[in-house]
């Protein structure tokens, strides 16, 4: 009999983590099964692994051909396109979502909810910012793509494709300034105008796009701005750089800055947060529940009790 075995249970034979376990059967490089609502790994699927892992199989091939110049001193290797090895078969051998999507409570509570949803299905969470979500989205590494960016450079950054974009909630972002905003800041044009130096989060994160957007409008130096260099990967992390006076203000969503309850919350626009799609994926199973979920009033209220988003476009469905 081919004995199936949890991801507790792999991580024990192999002696690793069991979140490796998740990432190994997100990667595609350890194939599973739904039994259930829950994910199973048979003996035959880890034999194949471990024969693949021993083998190398599981990676790229290094022996890419190569050719020569004319007077034939000059090897030149003919490597495949970045999409040949980035496109491989993540989702084939994947019995769940895969979400890819910077920490957010949304996300958590949304996750939850599909555990227990009658039609729901497994969703594994890959952290990672809006831009990157949407190239892995691209590339085909990933089911749904969380993203806060505008329609157009959505659009440009998953070309050739429907898109379905499912609204999760509005948020507002804005500056972090420590309580009673001391150097009395108002806007974005303060960081270049004022002496203060700020906490910068990543490229491809929403708020650094916000800053480059802006500065480039504005034709500002990203140089003459003090702590634009230094990155940060979350809004947490910036907000709490501002709470311990390790710099003077950020760029973030307002979620993060009550979170810390040292600082202010100086908005200055209000952004969507969509669930990006394939809209060909739709009729695939764990879709009709997931927009079930969003488009519940319990998930709403809940949604913004927890975090004080604005609901009024939860649920809503854009085709792109």
């Amino acid at each position: 009999m081919n004995k199936l075995y949890t991801a507790q249970e792999i991580a024990d034979k192999l002696q690793i983590k069991k979140t490796t376990v998740y990432e190994l059967i997100k990667r595609g490089e350890l194939y599973s099964s739904k039994v259930g609502k829950q994910l199973r790994i048979s003996e035959q699927q880890l034999k194949q692994y471990l024969e693949r892992s021993g083998s190398g199989n599981n990676m790229p091939d290094q022996k890419a051909a190569s050719s020569s110049t004319p007077n034939g001193n000059l090897q030149i290797p003919e490597l495949p396109p970045e999409s040949s090895l980035l496109k491989r078969d993540y989702l084939l051998h994947s019995s769940g979502l895969i979400l890819c999507g910077q920490f957010s409570p949304a996300l958590e509570l949304l996750i939850s909810q599909m555990s227990i949803h009658p039609q729901g299905i497994p969703v594994l969470q890959s952290f990672m910012n809006s831009y990157n979500s949407l190239y892995s989205l691209y590339f085909k590494k990933a089911h749904i793509a969380c993203a806060s960016l505008d329609l157009e450079h959505i659009r440009s950054l998953v070309p050739g494709v429907q898109l379905s974009l499912l609204c999760l909630y509005e948020y507002s972002i804005g500056l972090y300034v420590p309580s009673g905003n001391p150097l009395k800041l108002s806007g974005l044009m303060d960081f270049a105008c004022k002496d203060i130096k700020i906490a910068n989060r990543e490229k491809g994160s929403t708020p650094r796009i916000y800053l480059d957007q802006f500065l480039f409008s504005e034709k500002i130096s990203p140089a003459s701005i003090s702590g634009y260099h230094t990155e940060l990967v979350s809004d947490i992390s910036t907000a709490a750089a501002i709470a311990t006076h390790k710099a003077d203000s950020a760029l973030g969503e307002e979620y993060a800055a009550h979170q810390s309850g040292l600082l202010d919350f100086i908005p200055l626009q209000t952004l969507p947060m969509y669930l990006v799609m394939e809209t060909e994926a739709l009729s695939q199973p764990g879709f009709s529940a997931l927009l079930e979920i969003v488009r519940s009033e319990d998930f709403r209220t809940i949604l913004q009790g927890q975090t004080g988003y604005n609901v009024t476009r939860t649920g809503e469905l854009l085709s792109l």
